[in-house]
């Protein structure tokens, strides 16, 4: 009974309809035969051609077209120490062209004083408003704000979470931010030095290998030659000084001969070539171990100095790229840690943003209900711990509404985007918005289909009546009604929806033919709430049953035409 009666409460033009179908069939199944009746005890009206409107008229309730859900954002949740107070009307953010004597903290007072005008209990502070219109305008200069500028101002403050803990984590934050900046510093000027040091390495390994190979072109093209040289000369030398002292001997034996000359003067000569002899001998000695052993081992050295200078060089390259490598590295992963710091920084500094949840727009407040009492009670409120991604609260904008209206089943293949509706609000008898439908629910609605046993689609009727302004504290959840325009049908067939009545799959009205009744099919088309469209099967000033009787089968030998729903 509860079911039937908030069906006919929602659908009153579909409960008419039911009524009269249901009235046609009982009168059709029990009243005499057409053929018998006498006609003075039947009503007839005349088919006639004008004009009329097919539409679907539905029941619901008032919604904004544009509301924003809030919810919250911290990392673990949070506890609420401030909130707005449920219905009040508040301003998102909007923007202030900046006159002569404006400054961050006079804008800062002036709005949080005008917040608190607004509300009856705002949480907003010029504190809190202060860092809000700093994060809102970044690029701006407050310090030398120019008139005519223009500022955005940031929503009012509706909930206020308890931020003591990340503050305190910020503290530590910049510390380790600072830190991790003064060892990437360090690291920096480590591997500055370390190049330069590298690089002077690198260059005296590379002095290394030119002078071992300058020392070895210097030994076998000046020094080795040089020294054969000199022996080779001295062997001359001394063959040419034991040719000159030969003949001074040949001379002195002369002189001693002839007593001008003594025997030690003669020795003297003798002693003097033998000297050369072996002076001669002596550097043929030398010359032999210089030419066998002396150059070539010298060589070998040489060549071994000039390789092992080469292989230093290598090595001393290697170390130093190694080592500029592990330098570099160190100042990777001190940049790797500097970023993440300043990344944790900013984590942490967005969370202290999200404390503060501001209006998007500008809206009314409705606190989120518990999804998991059985009570419509709000988890909002001041000392409760939410989690995150819970609801906070829904804002709806109160100057743009719609009518969400419930389409029974049986109409709603017919109600497209676009159509055009009129819209009225219970608690506005007198006015009518001019509509237009916006979305029609794909599927119909579980809940009422349960617990109703009916399916219905949530239609949205949005207002678009411009001229007619909704009043300012309407409010969504009134009660609503929507009437759908599916059709203006202009000059055509209709009779009253009671003259239609339907018998073994066929749509059949009853004409008056001279002084007896005869039962006809008919094609129809659209109808609405007292008309229906004839398509084919009567003609205009035809006189139709406004009752028919159908207690014998139909009288026409015609076959049936099709009927066409609307």
């Amino acid at each position: 009974m509860a079911k039937a009666k908030a069906f006919i409460r929602r659908h009153p033009a579909w409960t008419t309809i039911i009524i009269m179908a249901l009235a046609v069939v009982f009168l059709g199944a029990k009243w005499f035969d057409s053929s018998e009746a006498p006609e003075a005890a039947r009503q007839f009206v005349k088919v006639k051609r004008g004009d009329f409107r097919v539409t679907v008229s539905e029941g619901g309730t008032l919604d904004s077209t544009h509301k924003r859900k809030l919810e919250c954002e911290l990392d673990g949740g949070g506890l609420i120490v401030d909130l707005v107070p449920e219905g009040a009307y508040v301003r998102g953010p909007r923007t202030h062209k900046v006159v002569a004597g404006d400054t961050l903290q006079s804008l800062a007072q002036n709005y949080a004083k005008a917040a608190a005008e607004g509300v009856s209990h705002s949480p907003e502070t010029a504190k809190a408003l202060t860092m809000a219109l700093r994060r809102k305008n970044p690029e701006v200069d407050w310090n030398a704000l120019e008139a005519g500028a223009e500022i955005v101002i940031p929503g009012q403050l509706l909930i206020k979470f308890e931020d003591g803990f990340l503050r305190e984590k910020i503290l530590g934050q910049e510390k380790a931010v600072t830190d991790a900046q003064r060892d990437l510093a360090n690291a920096k000027k480590d591997l500055e030095l370390k190049k330069l040091e590298t690089e002077a390495a690198d260059e005296q390994a590379s002095l290394d290998v030119e002078f071992a190979e300058q020392d070895l072109e210097k030994y076998t093209e000046g020094e080795y030659p040089l020294l054969k040289l000199g022996l080779e000369g001295d062997i001359k030398l001394a063959e040419q000084e034991i040719k000159k002292l030969e003949k001074e001997k040949n001379l002195t034996e002369k002189l001693l001969q002839q007593k001008y000359a003594t025997q030690l003067e003669l020795e003297a000569k003798v002693l003097a070539i033998e000297a050369q002899k072996n002076s001669i001998a002596k550097s043929n000695k030398q010359l032999e171990l210089l030419e066998k052993y002396d150059s070539k081992q010298q060589i070998k050295r040489l060549h071994s100095a000039f390789r092992k200078a080469k292989l230093d060089e290598l090595r001393t390259q290697d170390k130093s790229a190694t080592l500029r490598q592990s330098h570099a590295e160190v100042v990777t992963r001190r940049e790797e840690s500097l970023a993440r710091q300043q990344e944790k920084l900013t984590l942490y500094q967005q969370q202290l943003v999200k404390t503060e949840i501001r209006a998007p727009q500008d809206g009314l407040v409705i606190f989120a209900m518990s999804s998991s009492s059985r009570y419509s009670n709000s988890p909002v409120e001041k000392g409760a711990e939410l989690k995150k991604g819970q609801d906070l609260i829904t804002l709806p904008d109160t100057s743009q509404m719609m009518a969400v209206v419930r389409v029974h089943e049986s109409h709603v293949r017919h109600v497209k985007p676009g159509m055009q509706a009129v819209v009225r609000i219970d608690s506005l008898p007198d006015r009518e918005f001019r509509g237009e439908v916006r979305k029609v629910a794909p599927t119909p609605d579980r809940l009422i289909r349960y617990y109703e046993d009916i399916s219905v689609y949530h239609t949205d009727v949005g207002i678009v009546d411009a001229g007619n302004d909704l009043p300012a504290d309407l409010k969504p959840g009134v009660s609503a009604k929507a009437e759908i325009i599916i059709a203006e049908l202009e000059n055509v067939l209709m009779v009253p929806v009671q003259c239609v009545t339907t018998h073994r799959g066929s749509t059949l009205v009853q004409v008056k033919r001279g002084a007896r009744v005869a039962t006809v099919p008919i094609q129809v088309g659209h109808f609405n709430d007292r008309y229906i469209e004839i398509k084919a099967g009567l003609r205009e000033g035809d006189q139709v049953a406004l009752s028919p009787r159908l207690d014998a089968p139909p009288t026409a030998t015609k076959k049936p035409l099709a009927t066409v729903q609307p």
